[in-house]
Parts: structure tokens; C-alpha cells; sequence
């Protein structure tokens, strides 16, 4: 007959409490992991996003003295306003490829005049707000 001792069965009480707290101690491990990660990620989108403004250079691009960076934030304030944050509506707009407006965006590409013409004019017809 399969007769337990006290002595058996705390051993085995004893066991199943070990493996609930190594359970536990792994699953605090594992999401302290992932909340660290996590972290890490949103600061390195943060200060990659910083580093990439810093590297744009100081062009100007037409004769009211606008910069690349104003000429970069009128791009994405007419796409975010006027096109529902497309880019491949704005190309289409602007008569450029979607190419060159992610190049613009992600400070790669120089923004010429005739973008920051264009860009103005099409936000005066549309009624929005740019500057």
C-alpha cells in the first residue's frame, strides 16, 4: 500500500512551496527584463530623435530666411494636418516620390525652395495652419 509518512509528506509539501517561489522569482525576473527593455527603447528613440535634429545643417532655403528646420517642421505640419500624416498622399501633392519626403523628414535630404514654395502654397489653398 502507497502509505505516506508525515516526514514524506512535508518533504513533499516542502518541495512544491520551492518550486512556487523559484515560479515566482523567475516570473519578476522576466518582466523586470522586459520593463528594462522597454525602457531602453523609448530613451534610444528619444535621444535618437535629438541627435537627428542636432545634424541637420543650417541651409537656407528661400529669400525669407526659412531654414531646414522650419522648412522640415512646415513638411510635417501640412502632411500631419492636410494629408492624414501620409506621406505618400503629400508626394503625390508635392509631385516628388515618396523617397525624397522620408529623406526630408528623417533629415537626410536637403528641403529645396521649390518644396517650401509648394508646400506654402498648398497649405494656404487647404486652410491650414503651417507656421
Amino acid at each position: 500500500m502507497d502509505y505516506e509518512t508525515d516526514e514524506q509528506k512535508q518533504q513533499t509539501a516542502t518541495k512544491k512551496k520551492s518550486f512556487r517561489r523559484v515560479g515566482m522569482r523567475v516570473g519578476i525576473f522576466a518582466a523586470g527584463i522586459g520593463l528594462g527593455s522597454a525602457l531602453v527603447y523609448v530613451i534610444a528613440k528619444a535621444l535618437g530623435r535629438r541627435a537627428q535634429q542636432l545634424q541637420r545643417p543650417e541651409h537656407i532655403v528661400d529669400d525669407r530666411g526659412t531654414g531646414q528646420e522650419k522648412a522640415a517642421r512646415m513638411l510635417l505640419n501640412l502632411r500631419d494636418r492636410a494629408f492624414e500624416a501620409s506621406d505618400e498622399k503629400l508626394a503625390v501633392a508635392l509631385g516628388r516620390p515618396v523617397e525624397d519626403i522620408v529623406g526630408w523628414n528623417d533629415g537626410h535630404e536637403l528641403i529645396d525652395d521649390d518644396v517650401v514654395m509648394k508646400v506654402r502654397g498648398i497649405a494656404m489653398h487647404r486652410g491650414v495652419p503651417i507656421e
